[in-house]
């Protein structure tokens, strides 16, 4: 097997032959060069180092099946070690000049136009009202999704806005749901009846109380740290937070991916490519952004326009993305789209990304022209370990950090995500009670569905997740909803994170999740605050589901540790509940509804409250003590024994766990004394050391 060693650098000429002596100037000579290797019937590894510097991009670097061969040729794109190349998606901006209030403006170069702006590595905000946080709508009949109302007092000078590059972002749902957001462009301004007119129907109805900002309009950049582009005369204007821009790299986005590895179909991919050591930066958002598609053959996926990232990978297999620092996306991180196989992600810092750090989506249910459901099953088997994803879902609201949509058999482990808006890990399908009549022409029966879940067999482990959940309800740090069967929660630390209006959790199985496990995970220090509840720190629906060993402690905001509930005609029966640690975290249980199916076995299980015997709480036919702060009435835990005939819980202990004196509790270090109950219930030890990041090189 041979190997070839091709070199870029900044310094370098496409006139030059790619040596270390005569490096290449741009990426596309070298990726000329590997292709003609290729095609020449070069068998071995190729490695392309590129030298440190920045690389202005006005395209994204596109790789096709001509670009590696698999095992006959892989090929690498490598940084040179210390001196990460900086791939940018952008220009930086010149020529500044004061205008007016320590407002700055220059023109853009040939006249484009961007939906964000980035400025010494931070993203800058669109001129917008209010400059932080939310207003609330009022309600307009009979034009809920036409647009909003705003009240009054809100919207100073509206009529003087105008609409050239206006949007609102709002969570539509009728006050309530804030599960997805959407950023709308603004047709018309009625000052007079205080009505904005969208250019589109929103996805959803907005009723009273839905939270949105305006932004788009030189009006608004009343705050630093703001900027607008008037894209009818090409000129910029920024209010830096500190300094000036001549003291900046402002950058404007021209591109909305960086890297795009596209194979020519699912049968001709894109196989054997690695990308390690390199920083993707600078990528652009849409003016018009629509939550998840509602055609019944899309139900709950990215539309296409919004299906990019930093790096976007289709028709692929075998493709490594490593110690790479992808930052400051229009949209996500990186994107696997449809067909894509065996895609390794790994020792990455994926940060302030407009999106989701890692998004697989695979097909939709019944979407495309297959014979059967497992030749549509063609997004999954990634690797995607000890990566650093933070700051995420700075331009959407439901960004997370790692999105399975549709995607299955992946190891999820070792990752450490922080900052989110929404989930920190989510899986994600459609649920057999909105499932149509037939799929890829079958039927779809009770027996079958699963069939078509293709979220299945993943392993979510080892993960650290912290802080997310900041800007959502009812949403849950780790999350599924929908998904296939066989899913393992496993050994995953969710601390430090809180719940800030309406209600969340920890852990949250919810609508359809079927025989998922739920094991030896730690939930300590989440919280509430304001008027959000933290409901549960675990909460599960479906079916055959394992809530085994888990250590839920240090969280006295909980209402309850352990929730369940059957609601949407989805069946939630043949839970276990075993030899879990409940350390102040609430009440043991809470069942939003009963049924006596909805326990297959609930033992051995270590309570401990301060010594305050747990009641279980929910709509149960007993009689209630008072009102569960959480979802209907507080009873006493022999009620509940006695209604349920004895067979729950009759192993399990009212005791302190006894946590030896050197734990480091705050850090998620809950060792136990030898002589704690929990051992003569059958626990098993955690191991505390594997949570998060076995390594970091990001060069």
């Amino acid at each position: 097997m041979e190997e070839l060693r091709l070199h870029v650098s900044p310094n370098g000429s496409d006139e030059g032959d790619g040596s270390a002596e005569r490096p290449y100037l741009t990426i596309a000579a070298a990726q000329n060069a590997v292709r003609a290797a290729i095609t020449s019937g070069f068998e071995g590894t190729i490695e392309v180092w590129i030298g440190g510097g920045v690389y202005e991009l006005e395209e994204p670097l596109r790789f096709g099946a001509d670009d590696a061969a698999g095992e006959r040729c892989r090929v690498a794109y490598r940084g040179v070690e210390g001196d990460m190349p900086v791939l940018q998606g952008g220009v930086a901006l010149s020529g500044w000049e004061p205008w007016r209030d320590g407002i700055w403006r220059t023109a853009v170069p040939g006249g484009r136009r961007f939906d964000t702006l980035y400025a010494d590595g931070r993203r800058v905000a669109k001129a917008r009202w209010p400059a932080s946080g939310y207003a609330e709508t009022r309600s307009v009949d009979g034009k809920e999704r036409d647009g909003i109302g705003w009240r009054d007092g809100d919207l100073p000078d509206a009529a003087k806005l105008g609409t050239g590059g206006l949007q609102v972002f709002v969570w539509p749902g009728e006050g309530e749901w804030n599960w997805f957001s959407e950023t709308i462009p603004v047709r018309a301004i009625d000052a007079e009846a205080k009505f904005l007119e969208f250019a589109r129907p929103s996805t959803w109805g907005i009723g009273k109380g839905s939270r949105y900002y305006v932004q788009g309009a030189l009006a608004l950049l009343r705050e630093p740290g703001q900027f607008y582009l008037d894209e009818e005369a090409g000129i910029v204007y920024y209010w830096p937070e500190r300094g000036s821009p001549l003291e900046q790299r402002v950058v404007a986005p021209l591109v909305r991916t960086i890297v795009r590895i596209e194979g020519e179909g699912a049968d001709a991919p894109v196989s054997g490519l690695t990308f390690e050591g390199l920083a993707l930066t600078c990528t652009d958002f849409t003016g018009d952004y629509k939550m998840m598609s509602s055609r019944p053959d899309m139900a709950n996926s990215e539309p296409d326009e919004h299906r990019n990232g930093l790096v976007y990978i289709r028709n692929a297999s075998d493709v490594t993305i490593a110690s790479c620092r992808l930052a400051l996306s229009g949209c996500n991180g990186i994107f696997l789209d449809r067909c894509a196989e065996r895609i390794k992600l790994s020792g990455n810092l994926i940060e302030r990304v407009g999106h989701t750090g890692i998004y697989a989506s695979g097909h939709a249910p019944g979407e495309g022209e297959f014979a059967d459901a497992s030749s549509a099953d063609r997004n999954c088997g990634h690797t995607i370990e000890d990566n650093v994803i933070v700051d995420g879902g700075e331009l959407v609201g439901h960004g997370c950090g790692i999105m399975l949509y549709q995607c299955g058999d992946c190891d999820v482990a070792h990752n450490r995500i922080a900052n989110m808006p929404r989930y920190g890990i989510s899986m994600k399908g459609l649920r057999q009670g909105a499932m149509p009549p037939s799929l890829w022409g079958i039927p779809v029966t009770w027996d079958n569905h699963w069939d078509f879940l293709f979220s299945r067999g993943n392993r979510i482990r080892y993960n650290d997740i912290s802080n997310v959940m900041t800007d959502s309800q009812d949403g849950g740090m780790i999350e599924s909803w929908g998904c296939g069967r066989g899913n393992r929660i496993v050994g995953n630390r969710l601390h430090h994170s809180g719940i800030h209006f309406s209600f969340g959790f920890g852990i949250y199985l919810d609508d359809a999740t079927d025989d998922t496990e739920v094991s030896h995970n730690v939930l300590d220090h989440l919280y509430s605050t304001g008027t959000g509840k933290l409901w549960m720190a675990i909460f599960a629906k479906g079916i055959g589901n394992r809530i085994v060993n888990n250590l839920i402690a240090d969280n006295p905001d909980a209402i309850n540790a352990i929730g369940t509930q059957e609601m949407v005609g989805e069946a939630n029966r043949e839970l276990v509940v075993e030899r879990n640690i409940v350390s102040d975290s609430g009440h043991l249980y809470c069942f939003v509804n009963w049924s006596p199916e909805r326990l297959e076995r609930a033992d051995r299980n270590l309570f401990w409250r301060g010594g305050v015997r747990t009641r279980v709480t929910g709509d149960l036919p007993l009689p209630a003590i008072c009102a569960s702060p959480a979802w209907g009435w507080e009873y006493e835990w022999e009620d509940w024994q006695e209604m349920s005939g004895r067979v729950y819980d009759q192993s399990s202990a009212f005791a302190p766990p006894e946590f030896a004196h050197d734990a480091d509790r705050e850090a998620g270090e809950y060792r136990l004394l030898p002589s704690s109950p929990a051992y003569a219930l059958g626990w098993e030890e955690i191991d505390y050391a594997q949570f998060g990041p076995r390594k970091r090189d990001w060069r």
